[in-house]
């Protein structure tokens, strides 16, 4: 079940970077995402994966 969890950890790491590297999730300014956000970052650690959470859906 190892490789399993790797592969989880691996994939999430992957999506997050994504979303924050395409600017799709951002910290809130003054209360709200900044245009072309999708996901808020509520928690980041050093060393950690920043934690972020769906606040909307983006139309392409």
């Amino acid at each position: 079940m190892g490789d399993e969890e790797d592969e989880t950890t691996a994939q999430e790491e992957t999506y997050v970077r994504g979303l924050i590297a395409r600017g799709e999730a951002a910290w809130p300014v003054d209360g709200e995402l900044p245009p072309g956000a999708t996901h808020e970052i509520v928690e980041e650690e050093p060393g950690k994966l920043p934690k972020v959470v769906r606040r909307r859906f983006g139309l392409r």
